[in-house]
């Protein structure tokens, strides 16, 4: 075990103080946040804007349900998965952009070195940077993929007359549809998330300051936009 384990203490040891806490603060502001969310779509959803946006997803499937005349139903999933297969694909090449990254270390800690004086960048520590920014972008990516799957199973549901799917379900299938819409937009909402917990990540790299102003930035700016009436 402790041929395995020195090399990850040896790393611990050589990021510096300063970016401990970044990374420390960065990760209690992203757990905090979610915690946060996940309460108060339980127990307040009508404080949220998530949660109205639910009930608006509620009435959109009261109306269309089994709509015959389904062509505005059709193009409202379709700008649904196109936005989302934007932002799925852009996770890809952010992605592809991180991993180039990894390939030329050297050239970007030259790079840093106009941006950050003094001691060079350990090349460990950037590597780590740029490995948490590439699983950050895995997370959008399957987020943004799961809402679109979703999407497609609901266009398929919804062309169904509600009588039949209410026989299929053995009861109302309002809820059905309900849970689905809202799973698709947890999603989505999540993804999205992602790519705003993205820029403290990138201000790491040039400096473990600009990622704490960064989270902060972006804390008040998703709860200003998540708590509006």
């Amino acid at each position: 075990m402790l041929p395995a384990v020195s090399p990850f203490l040896d790393l611990c040891t050589r990021i510096p103080v300063l970016d401990w806490l970044a990374l420390l603060l960065f990760v209690l502001a992203v757990l905090g946040y979610r915690s946060f969310l996940g309460l108060m779509l339980r127990a307040r959803p009508d404080r949220l804007y998530l949660g109205k946006l639910q009930a608006y997803r509620n009435a959109w499937i009261a109306v269309h349900s089994g709509d015959k005349n389904s062509l505005v139903t059709v193009q409202t999933l379709r700008n649904n998965i196109m936005t989302a297969s934007f932002l799925a694909s852009t996770s890809i090449i952010l992605i592809m952009g991180a991993f180039s990254l990894l390939g030329n270390l050297h050239g970007l800690l030259e790079t840093l070195r106009i941006f950050r004086p003094g001691p060079p960048a350990e090349p460990s520590v950037e590597l780590l940077k740029i490995l948490l920014i590439i699983v950050t972008l895995w997370y959008c990516f399957f987020n943004f993929t799961s809402h679109i799957r979703e999407v497609n199973y609901m266009s398929l549901v919804l062309n169904i007359p509600k009588e039949k799917l209410d026989e299929i379900e053995g009861g109302d299938s309002t809820l059905l549809l309900s849970r689905i819409f809202r799973s698709s937009g947890i999603h989505f909402s999540m993804g999205m998330r992602g790519y705003y917990f993205l820029v403290p990540l990138f201000m790491w790299i040039f400096s473990p300051v600009l990622m704490i102003f960064a989270t902060l930035l972006i804390m008040l700016t998703l709860l200003k936009r998540d708590l509006r009436r």
